[in-house]
């Protein structure tokens, strides 16, 4: 667990781990003539931009990444959690399968540790998010894949987290909308720049509340396909 310094900066928190997919099929080539990853990897400049025109965004949200498949072929901790204010955007390869169950649960204990150490701190946080983007469908065994699905249900159920399923062109939606209360959605295209713009103001939105208190998120036309 990371330990970020809360001394110079007391203000409320809103946690949120990316779980990426960085299989081997985030490196096919698309109809920009760049590859999933790398269009994945341009969103990510896009929030990092984004966050950093937003002063309260910057001061309160965290960041967290996890990784799910890559050169290693595994689901990793590819970033711990980072004030918005230290996040630099950096690039992620692709290779492998798609433990993706895995990931989830990784990232589900990463919301869990966040929460002890900012109650420790005596910092307020508003409930944290995890961010789901595949191309695919996950690889684990079944088994673990189940316990997955059962883990973020009740986690959401709980109030615990929020969790959020995105779909690249070719992801199984009915499988990856297992993991979330709220419908999984589509990309349209390859709008990740737009996804992780939409991903900025909403945590900027998140962070502006008071814990508990229902949020007003933007529109997800900008990136999302309104024809699935």
């Amino acid at each position: 667990m990371s330990q970020i310094d809360y001394s110079g900066n007391p203000n409320q928190r809103t946690p949120c781990v990316l779980v990426l997919d960085a299989s081997g099929s985030m490196g096919e080539v698309t109809s920009t003539g760049r590859t999933r990853m790398d269009e994945l990897n341009l969103g990510m400049n896009a929030l990092e931009a984004s966050l950093r025109q937003d002063d309260t965004a910057l001061v309160r949200v965290q960041l967290a990444i996890v990784s799910v498949g890559g050169p290693g072929n595994d689901a990793d901790v590819m970033m711990d959690w980072t004030d918005a204010t230290n996040f630099d955007a950096f690039s992620i390869r692709c290779g492998g399968y798609t433990p993706l169950g895995k990931g989830l649960k990784i990232a589900l204990d990463l919301v869990e540790e966040s929460k002890a150490s900012l109650k420790a701190a005596g910092i307020s946080y508003t409930r944290p998010w995890i961010m789901v983007i595949s191309d695919g469908e996950p690889t684990d065994p079944d088994k673990e894949w189940q316990e997955a699905v059962t883990a973020c249900i009740s986690a959401q159920m709980a109030k615990k987290v929020e969790i959020f399923a995105i779909g690249v062109e070719g992801a199984n939606l009915s499988k990856l909308g297992e993991i979330s209360n709220k419908p999984a959605l589509m990309l349209a295209g390859m709008k990740f720049e737009e996804l992780f713009v939409w991903l900025s103001s909403s945590l900027s939105a998140a962070s502006r509340s008071r814990p508990g208190e229902n949020v007003q998120l933007p529109s997800t036309d900008p990136w999302r396909n309104v024809g699935i």
